[in-house]
């Protein structure tokens, strides 16, 4: 099982990005919360995803941060048992 640790939060108009890092594995959660205009009204509604990425590409996203780390540790299950 991957440890992962808080990297830091980042703010902007788009909504807040939030970064996981796995210790000693090449894998990052990115935990992205984006204001989605109503439709037939104004202003937003906040909708998140959790994206996971390998060495920095995006491999996967996910709708909970379980499914997403879960995803990640399948993946190092693989690439372990590949070698």
């Amino acid at each position: 099982m991957m440890k992962w640790v808080n990297m830091g939060k980042t703010i902007n108009d788009e909504g807040t990005t939030i970064t996981y890092e796995a210790e000693s594995h090449p894998f990052t959660i990115e935990s992205r919360k984006r204001h989605i205009p109503h439709a037939n009204r104004s202003g937003t509604w906040d909708h998140t995803t959790y994206v996971v990425l390998f060495l920095g590409e995006e491999v996967a996203e996910k709708n909970s941060l379980r499914d997403a780390k879960e995803y990640a540790e399948e993946l190092l299950y693989k690439e372990e048992k590949a070698q």
